[in-house]
Formats: structure tokens, sequence, C-alpha cells
């Protein structure tokens, strides 16, 4: 009798066990099925981990979702909710609370009992103060608050020790935040689009930090701590007005990423060239003349943005990136480019359009695997011969020339796209045939004729023409 009742007590815990439910690591959850319907998810409660009820319009679904015992993640997104449903909070197991695009001002105290949440979104939301009901959730490890209307935080931030990503993009912050700081374990800082002029020098205290985006500021220097973060992988600081970079910026040295698009950069210092596991530099829409010759010392860079500079000619020291897959200088002045673009053979895109050349620039045949190539408006009138070297090549656009004949053309047996568009072209010639892989040409704004047009697409029965 004993061991029946024992059987039977074992049983019922067990059972307990199992409606309860063990939490899912992130890989474990990913393989797990996403319900779209709480009336589906109703169906086998305890075997719903995932839930989506984005657009909802009504909160009378949530009554029944406490009996989803092991769900996990929850997504209400975009369901005009203006307050968080009690339901959501009987659920113990969620570690993912996904609220945004919704009209939240407030967050309810319940929500302090969701001990294992690890990540909250509350993005697109109306929230003029930072919720503090968020600070007892001590799993968090993702915040994101984008999009609401937070100029502070409060002291009691720093008691969330397992944060690695806050997400505070697009808010009102004028100052740099310093109630951030006392995040020692951040991985992931997110602060475009906000009223930032000055990055502290307290910032060095984020030593575990790998991404910082700054977006959308007026930053007008960066300071010379920022050398400090030794783990940066990315940093972004598109479109601020920064004149000058520390030159500790060259102590990034596991920096892979790096944006300063859209400043007023007129020189770079020679430290750059420190910046050994650099992959992509974007330095589009400054006004920069010329770059470092250390430049060359970041060799394993892949991606080179220079696109509307004051560039009259490219430095040599470029074409010494033996891994440089790309490179943009668009909206420049040149007119001509260095020989020693020769033996690349991993330069695969080269974008040269809206600048000032005359001639076709023979130097890129030196480049013989380019897959991509764009001198549209520029001032050409002629292709020379050589351009069938260029073997490997897929895209070539010619846009907004002065082009009357193309029959050189011939050569690019591997072309998939070839853009002509603005140009003074009145026929294709018959060598056009020979491009037997061409899907997309463009052909739009040439004095060519009806007629011809009509011969035009006989004779590329399967490609996209575009008049």
């Amino acid at each position: 009798m004993k061991k029946i009742i024992f059987t039977f007590v074992f049983m019922c815990v067990y059972m307990c066990i199992y409606a309860q439910g063990q939490l899912l690591d992130s890989t474990a959850l990913a393989d797990t099925k996403e319900y779209r319907s709480l009336d589906e998810a109703l169906k086998e409660p305890l075997k719903v981990y995932k839930l989506s009820l984005s657009k909802n319009q009504s909160t009378v679904l949530f009554k029944e979702i406490g009996q989803l015992k092991n769900l996990q993640e929850l997504k209400v997104n975009n369901s005009k909710l203006t307050t968080l449903p009690k339901e959501i909070f009987e659920l113990k197991n969620l570690q993912l609370l996904n609220v945004n695009f919704n009209e939240l001002t407030i967050l309810p105290k319940e929500i302090e009992e969701m001990k294992n949440l690890e990540v909250l979104h509350i993005n697109y939301n109306q929230f003029a103060t930072f919720p503090k009901e968020i600070i007892k959730l001590k799993s968090l490890k993702k915040l994101g608050l984008e999009s609401n209307q937070l100029s502070t935080l409060p002291k009691e931030i720093e008691e969330l020790k397992n944060l690695k990503e806050l997400n505070l993009d697009f808010n009102e912050f004028t100052s740099f935040p310093k109630e951030i700081l006392k995040l020692k374990n951040l991985r992931n800082l997110y602060l475009n689009h906000n009223k930032l002029t000055v990055l502290p020098q307290e910032i060095k205290e984020l030593e575990n930090l790998q991404e910082l985006r700054l977006w959308v500021n007026q930053l007008t220097t960066l300071p010379k701590e920022i050398g400090e973060l030794k783990n940066l992988q990315f940093l972004y600081v598109y479109a601020n007005k920064l004149t000058t970079l520390p030159k500790e910026i060259g102590k990034l040295k596991k920096l892979e990423q790096l944006d300063l698009k859209l400043n007023n950069l007129t020189t770079l210092p020679k430290e750059i060239g420190k910046l050994k596991n650099l992959e992509l530099l974007w330095l589009n829409d400054n006004k920069l003349t010329t770059l470092p010759k250390e430049i060359k010392g970041i060799k394993y860079l892949q991606v080179l943005g220079l696109s509307d500079n004051q560039f009259t000619t490219l430095p040599k020291e470029i074409f010494e990136l033996k891994f440089l897959k790309k490179l943009e200088a668009s909206s420049n002045k040149l007119t001509s480019l260095p020989k020693e673009i020769v033996g690349l053979r991993n330069f695969q895109e080269l974008y040269i359009d809206k600048n000032q050349f005359t001639a076709f620039p023979k130097e890129v045949f030196g480049a013989k695997y380019l897959q991509i190539l764009d001198l549209s408006k520029n001032q050409l009138t002629t292709l020379p011969k050589e351009i069938g070297e260029l073997k490997y090549l897929k895209y070539l656009y010619l846009s907004s020339n002065q082009f009357a004949d193309i029959k050189e053309i011939e050569g690019l047996k591997n072309l998939v796209e070839l853009w002509l568009d603005g140009n003074k072209l009145t026929i294709l010639p018959q060598e056009i045939l020979e491009l037997k892989k061409i899907k997309r040409l463009l052909l739009g704004k040439n004095p060519i004729s009806e007629q011809e047009k009509e011969k035009i697409k006989a004779l590329l029965p399967n490609c996209e023409i575009t008049f």
C-alpha cells in the first residue's frame, strides 16, 4: 500500500513539473513552432513555447493565455495596447516579451515577478520616463526602448547587472546618460537619432562594449578615451558633425567596422593604419582630398567607401590592400586611376560614377576579377577594345555618358546587366547577340526609333529591356 501511495505521489510531482516545463535555451527555442493565434495554441497548451498575437485589437483573447504554462516567447506588436493585460504575468517561464508598436506609457508592477525574463522589447511606445519596474528584472539581458520620449535614465539602472544590449535609438537624450556607465557587462549600446553633442571621457568604463551606434547625433569630436574600448568591434558615427578623429582611434585593435559617413572630416590620423582587423571603412560624404599613406596598414580591409568627397586622384596605397573587394569612389573629381590597381585578385566591385572621366580608364583592365563596374554620369564617348579582358564582369553601368556606339561590348561574355540609358545610341550593334547571359538592358533616353526598338526586342527575346 505504501508503495502505491509513494508511486502516486511521485507521479503527481512529475506531472506538476512537466506541466510547468523547463526553460529552453535560445537554440532549442529557435527550433520550436511559433503559433500565430491563441485559439490554435489552446488546442495543445503545454506544447506552446512561442506565440505571436501581433495586430490583435482585443484584450479579450488574453483571458485564457495563462493556460500556456510553457510559453517562453510572447509577441504582441501593433495592437494598440495602452496597458499590458494582467494575464501575461501568469506566464512565469516567459523569457522574451515583445510589445513594440503599441501605446504604452507605463508598465504594471506585476512585471516585476517575471524572474526569467531575459529580453524585453518595448520599442515604439509612448514612455516619457524610464519604467522603473524594469529594474526588478534581474535576469534581463536585452532591453529595447527605441522610439519613445526618454531624456534621462534612473540611477537604479545599474542594478541590471546582466544587461548586455540596450537600445535607446530615437529618443530625446541631449547628453549621454552616464547611468549607462555602471552597466559593466554591456556589449551593445544603441543611441542613434538622439541629440548628443558630447561623448564623455568616462565612456572608457564600458570595457566590455563590442558595438556602439551613434548615428544622427550632433557630435563634433570623439574623446581620446574611445581608444580604451579594447573590445570594440563595431563603431558607427554616421551623420554627425565630426571634423577630426583622435589618434587614439588606432588603439581599437579589435575594430572590424567603422562608419564615419556624413561628417565634416578633412583629414584622417595616420594611426588609422593600425586598425589591423578592420574590414569595412565608410568615409563617404566628408571633405577628404587624400588619405594617409598608412592606410595600407589595414591589411584585411574588404570594403572602402570614399564617395562624395573631394578626391582628384585615388591614393595608390589603396591598391596595396590585397583583400579589398569593394571600392566606392562616386561623386568625386577623378579623371584617372592609379596603375597600382593591377593584380588585386579579390577586387570585385568598383563604383566611380559621377566623376570627370573623359576617356575610359584603361587601368581598370588590371583588375581582371571585377564583377561590377559603374562609370555612369561621366563624359565617356567610346569603349576601348580591351574591355573584353574583364572576363568576370557581370554588371556594367554606363548611364548618362555620350556613347553613340558600343560594339566593343561583345567580349563581355558573362555580362548579366547593362545600363546604357541617357546616351546617344540610335542602334544596337549586331555584337549584342554575343551577350548570351544578358538578362537586363536599360536603353531609356536614347534617340532610338520605334522600328529599332522592335528590332532590339526581337534580337534579345529573353532579356528585360527598358526604353
